[in-house]
């Protein structure tokens, strides 16, 4: 049976009305125009047969001592799980987008396993989406890649059409062993010995942090929480939300980074950071000092399900130079880094569980929830290579994730192929307009490749063109 980690348990005590943590991606399907006609039917027939495997067969279970576990269902019915949807035809984007906005902050039945799965037919062209859900106390989102990886093929030719819900291939299962009342009482014991040695470790690294903040710039050590964040990108708790994505072509952004000696992440950053400037700029919020983002970091020897960290820390001074931004950029990430190799990984989990369930906790007792950072990105990897189902290319692979309390924007990219797909998840009513943020950071790509063409430009603060002919756009889908 499954142990959640600390932060796993936290993602399902911290839930509220106006927060559920479900994610899953949200697929675009073009269908060969030979057999268009019926492709949706004979989908979702062939899809229903498939088995589900671990981890959508898991529901929650509440052991008397411990933290909560997952266990099998013994009356799984995949028929509580997968859907059919036909929107009011010719079906667009904002349609769809009203729907899978509904879908996603509906709450998931605990009594079963936390998933659920729709096939979306009716949208104009004949294309055809698919949206699956899942807690995330359950999944992470480097697994959920391997999940999405695992169910779509890599040739239009693959006969076998595969379902979300198989989930991992898994090793041979081994028939839970009975354990003792006894060594229950052992195991709780241990428990919470690790989580007081953990407490040592945590009251150690926030110290390092508070030292950190006096030494200056020069320090090795993250911000300290709740401290430093310039006061945009705020807005009181909703149920509604907005989505919008862009892509970046990766070639492109690996050469650049090689060029530069970082990494595509922290271009990313960079992008992104640039497009905030001026958004915030048309909002007549401009920040007066550095953005400050949370890092999702995977670690290694972590249990449980989600086996990262979420780490907060400045992005570039405004009304720098794309140069100088990328430089404090690639500083402050190194430092989230370094504390990583530093720290146990129980410590982190602890430090990530501790610091985003304070604004969850003042939330659930109505209060205002203090600010974590003014975003959350993240980079769970991708699928590098062209994609199909049943013949029919896939055209879109958005991640839809969520909005943690203390924060009302979250972008998440995923490589699709030869594209970084970024999808943005917004509060409307703190990020008005995300489709706008979204086509200022595809225009703020193009900036950047010029100012960093060079290790001689000019060093001027960079303002991003209000377009380009030729340049992919960028998508904007709402729901409330």
């Amino acid at each position: 049976m499954p142990t959640l980690s600390l932060l796993d348990a936290a993602l399902f005590l911290l839930e509220s009305p106006d927060r559920h943590f479900n994610v899953g991606p949200l697929v675009m399907l073009d269908p060969p125009p030979r057999g268009r006609a019926g492709f949706a039917d004979r989908l979702y027939a062939r899809l229903r047969e498939r088995p589900a495997g671990p981890p959508f067969t898991f529901r929650l279970s509440r052991p008397a001592l411990g933290i909560p576990a997952l266990e099998e269902d013994p009356d799984f019915d995949i028929t509580r799980h997968v859907h059919r949807i036909t929107l009011k035809a010719p079906g667009d984007l904002k349609q769809l987008a009203e729907v899978v906005g509904k879908l996603h902050q509906q709450p998931l039945d605990r009594a079963h396993p936390l998933w659920q799965f729709y096939l979306i037919d009716g949208l104009e062209d004949g294309k055809v989406a698919m949206f699956g859900k899942m807690h995330h106390g359950v999944i992470d989102g480097r697994t959920f890649v391997q999940v999405v990886s695992n169910w779509l093929a890599l040739s239009p030719r693959q006969r076998t059409v595969r379902a979300m819900w198989e989930g991992l291939p898994q090793r041979a299962a081994r028939a839970p062993a009975r354990v003792a009342p006894a060594e229950r009482v052992l195991r709780a014991l241990g428990q919470a010995a690790g989580m007081a040695s953990t407490a040592g470790s945590l009251y150690r690294m926030l110290a390092a942090q508070a030292l950190g903040a006096v030494a200056g710039a020069k320090a090795k050590s993250m911000m300290v929480p709740f401290t430093g964040i310039p006061k945009v990108l705020q807005g009181p708790a909703s149920t509604k939300r907005s989505f919008a994505y862009c892509t970046l072509p990766i070639a492109e952004m690996k050469a650049l980074a090689k060029a530069h000696d970082t990494s595509v992440n922290e271009l990313l950053l960079l992008a992104l950071d640039l497009a905030l400037d001026r958004y915030l700029d048309e909002l007549g919020t401009r920040a007066d000092k550095p953005l400050i983002a949370a890092m999702p970091v995977a670690l290694a020897g972590a249990k449980g399900g989600n086996q990262i960290a979420i780490l907060q820390f400045p992005l570039g001074r405004p009304g720098g130079t794309a140069a100088d931004r990328l430089t404090e950029i690639r500083r402050h990430s190194a430092s989230v880094k370094d504390v990583v190799k530093r720290e146990d990984s129980a410590t982190v989990m602890a430090f990530t569980t501790l610091v985003h369930g304070v604004p969850a906790l003042l939330e659930k007792l109505g209060l205002p929830a203090v600010s974590v950072s003014n975003m959350v990105v993240s980079n769970p990897f991708g699928l590098p290579q062209k994609r199909y189902l049943m013949g029919a290319p896939v055209t879109l692979a958005l991640p839809v994730s969520v909005v943690n309390a203390g924060q009302s924007l979250n972008v998440t990219a995923v490589t699709l192929d030869d594209q970084l797909q970024l999808a943005f998840l917004a509060i409307p009513g703190a990020v008005p307009k995300v489709h706008k943020l979204a086509q200022y950071t595809r225009e703020a790509f193009e900036t950047l490749k010029h100012a960093l063409a060079t290790p001689d430009a000019p060093k001027h603060r960079v303002k991003p063109p209000a377009g380009r002919a030729g340049k992919p756009p960028a998508h904007s889908l709402s729901s409330s």
